[in-house]
């Protein structure tokens, strides 16, 4: 599957920059586009977030998190204390923030390789500003689409069965006491890897942009383009797509937010790079996540209207 990965990426440079050759004016106005939506949305909703979690990780402030939130967490979906603060936290963060608190809790040793592939399937959930803020949407559309989009992480993650222990309060503080860094070494490292991390994004937003602009020519049909573009890149797939009054619109929408859309899917492969993860099972469990979203939005949608 890196293999594939690998080549899936070579062909994404290839076509892109074969297409900039040919159509230099479109590339211009779409990275103004790309770069608007990550200025305006993406930046100040997880670049902030980046930079806190990955700072609380490192000075051991995660596990205070960890310790209270177990009393709740641990029982309900049977994950361990540190387990339990990330799926807590990945409701607010977004991703691909989440993978990226996933891989530093693996490297410092709070997660092994098993626990790491589980909060996958369950732990990532678009920001809650960009569906209740970015999407533009009444507050009752918007609820809808954000049940619909974190049900079937819940629904998955109770029944789910682990052994578990519970964290004493003097454990939770060790790691506050005695921190794996010191404060300066611990804010260099989660500004570097969170603008990193931003790097990938917007790279890899602009590639699926450039493709979805290519489908044009392909897809003449605009509420059918935009729904191959959600595929493609969630944010502006799901902003366009909400220009069009259909009764799919939301179900679809529910969809991107749980499948995450390529664009991310590869941002996430290319933040846990060199981790022995599964990326086969990680994208099976967006999808799944995606179509039960989308069937759950579509019940919700049709019983209000009754």
């Amino acid at each position: 599957m890196k293999k594939a990965n690998y080549y899936f990426t070579l062909c994404l440079v290839l076509f892109t920059t074969l297409f900039s050759f040919f159509n230099m004016f479109q590339i211009v106005k779409v990275s103004s586009q790309v770069i608007q939506i990550v200025l305006t949305n993406l930046l100040p909703s997880l670049l902030p977030f980046m930079i806190l979690i990955s700072l609380c990780l490192s000075l051991g402030l995660f596990q205070f998190i960890s310790y209270f939130i177990q009393f709740l967490f641990s029982p309900l979906f049977h994950l361990t204390p540190h387990m339990s603060s990330l799926y807590f936290v990945s409701f607010f963060c977004g991703y691909p923030t989440n993978a990226k608190m996933l891989r530093e809790s693996y490297e410092l040793g709070y997660i092994n390789i098993s626990q790491l592939q589980h909060l996958l399937s369950i732990a990532s959930f678009s920001s809650l500003s960009f569906i209740f803020v970015s999407l533009k949407l009444p507050f009752q559309n918007a609820l809808i689409i954000y049940i619909s989009h974190i049900l079937p992480s819940i629904i998955k993650a109770i029944f789910y069965h682990h052994e578990y222990h519970w964290m004493s309060f003097h454990q939770c503080i060790q790691p506050i006491v005695h921190p794996h860094m010191r404060f300066v070494d611990a804010l260099k490292k989660s500004i570097t890897s969170s603008l990193t991390a931003f790097i990938f994004i917007l790279g890899y937003m602009l590639v699926f942009q450039f493709i979805g602009y290519s489908l044009q020519t392909i897809i003449p049909h605009p509420f059918l383009l935009s729904i191959v573009k959600g595929f493609l890149e969630f944010s502006s797939g799901s902003i366009q797509l909400l220009q069009y009054q259909h009764f799919l619109v939301y179900p679809f929408v529910s969809f991107y937010l749980s499948f995450s859309g390529l664009s991310v899917l590869m941002q996430v492969d290319n933040i846990l790079d060199g981790i022995p993860y599964s990326f086969k099972k990680y994208f099976l469990a967006r999808l799944c996540h995606g179509v039960f979203s989308f069937i759950i939005c579509f019940g919700l949608q049709y019983l209000t209207i009754l």
